[in-house]
């Protein structure tokens, strides 16, 4: 006869090697944070407090002081000294982190050096990295320096330009735009759940904010799909900038400034992250079907 005390036992058992599972597994595209394809770099100082930072065939390298509190993958990690991760999913780690003339990796005497757990390839479906073709319309939004609009309905746009200090409001659906444009402390915000196509650049000015409302939409409801042009970053933002929502550029560059505040996830080409922003996960972007 089996024991009460045992009975609990095995089930907390069994939760503790599901647990143990999933801590040595890969995230899957909704957990990444920051997802790039060739190269994604962290300035000095950059906090990750929620999601993975990932590269799906090229390298991942954080600068001093950064923080990414979940799961950093790619083929190729660097990382300098004085930085602080998760687990290392990766096919080469190197870097100061580890201490002069020491990679990561097992150890015959001593602590074990944080090294690379197994890479599973490809990082990430490419179907899911598919782009997204977007049809902007002809007529421009402008909203003049330090005014605001009624709120504006879904459908085809040309350039949206938001003056310094003005708010821009949508109410929610889905937009296509040919390009956003916000001076500084301009706003322009998504009162209910949206989806917008930008056919060319996003440029935010220092402490301009784009995205969800905050305590009206959650920064998983609204969505940014940036065609733009293989040239130039395609989204960039200044010091300071806010941005609530998934920002999916494959194929194109992303900066996102010095000291900003960004939650949502960032999927790009290329993804720069300049010192002491903050990026949190909060991915618009839904599981695949099983």
């Amino acid at each position: 006869m089996v024991s009460t005390a045992a009975r609990w036992r095995v089930p907390a058992l069994l939760l503790a090697l599901a647990s143990v599972a999933g801590a040595q597994s890969q995230p899957a595209l909704r957990g990444f944070a920051i997802l790039g394809f060739d190269e994604v770099r962290l300035g000095p100082n950059v906090r990750v407090p929620r999601g993975a930072v990932g590269a799906t065939t090229g390298n991942v390298r954080l600068a001093g002081a950064a923080r990414v509190q979940g799961a950093v993958v790619a083929p190729s990690i660097r990382v300098a000294h004085g930085v602080r991760v998760g687990r290392l999913f990766c096919g080469t780690v190197s870097g100061g982190m580890f201490g002069r003339g020491v990679v990561g990796g097992p150890t015959v005497g001593g602590s074990t050096v944080p090294g690379c757990l197994q890479l599973t390839m490809p990082v990430v479906d490419p179907v899911l990295l598919a782009p997204v073709p977007v049809a902007p319309g002809s007529g421009n939004l402008t909203v003049p320096a330090r005014t605001a609009t009624i709120p504006v309905a879904s459908g085809a746009y040309g350039a949206v330009v938001v003056g310094r200090g003005a708010l821009l409001e949508l109410t929610g659906g889905a937009y296509q735009v040919r390009s956003i444009r916000l001076a500084g402390a301009a706003r322009l915000v998504c009162l209910d759940e949206c989806r917008i196509g930008v056919a060319e650049t996003v440029t935010l000015a220092a402490r301009a904010q784009l995205g969800a409302a905050k305590g009206m939409v959650d920064a998983s409801e609204v969505r940014l799909d940036v065609a733009g042009s293989p040239v130039a970053p395609v989204f960039r933002t200044r010091p300071n900038a806010i941005v609530a929502g998934t920002v999916f550029a494959p194929g194109r560059d992303i900066v996102l400034g010095p000291g900003g505040q960004y939650r949502g996830a960032f999927i790009g080409r290329s993804v720069l992250v300049r010192a002491r922003a903050r990026v949190t996960a909060d991915s618009a972007l839904s599981q695949p079907p099983r």
